[in-house]
């Protein structure tokens, strides 16, 4: 069986618990209390062309109370989602923070970029186009889910997961 670990990164409130819980459970609550330092999860999945893969994933709290926590957090990390908010533009804005933070402790492993929340369509203040072109220069894979909804909320995880298993196996 592959194990990987993933951490979800963002600023607080972009919904980093609820995709989580919308993977891990198929659940989705419309208010969570804020992750203080981490949540950790798990989930046994079948990932296609490997098998049974067991996923941790860590949910790291996005104040910036924990960001001397951060490092710690990510060693050992294979892969990262890194999420924002489509309807708060600051969230977009501390992306690259994020990113760097990643990068500095974990080099090249895969990072998949999320714009979460796209089920408040009269809410959003920042473009599928933007987030793409933003993907794009940053070398790295974009999605847009709603953990509300689930739209693409698997295929976010599963994505990342398989993009990690090829890294390790080449």
């Amino acid at each position: 069986m592959y194990k990987v670990k993933i951490v979800l990164l963002g600023e607080a409130g972009v919904g980093k618990t609820s995709l989580v819980y919308r993977f891990v459970q198929d659940t989705f609550r419309e208010s969570y209390k804020s992750t203080l330092g981490v949540n950790l999860l798990k989930k046994d999945l079948d990932i296609e062309g490997y098998g049974a893969t067991s996923a941790q994933i860590w949910d790291l709290g996005g104040q910036e109370s924990f960001k001397n926590l951060r490092q710690l957090y990510l060693e050992g990390a294979n892969g990262a989602l890194v999420i924002y908010d489509v309807t708060k533009r600051k969230t977009f804005d501390k992306l690259d923070e994020w990113i760097s933070s990643f990068r500095e402790s974990r080099g090249q492993e895969p990072l998949l970029l999320i714009g979460n929340k796209i089920d408040l369509k009269q809410r959003i203040q920042v473009s599928e186009k933007e987030g793409k072109k933003y993907a794009k220069e940053h070398g790295v894979d974009f999605l847009l889910t709603s953990a509300k909804t689930g739209n693409n909320v698997e295929v976010a995880f599963k994505d990342l997961i398989k993009k990690i298993l090829d890294t390790l196996t080449q």
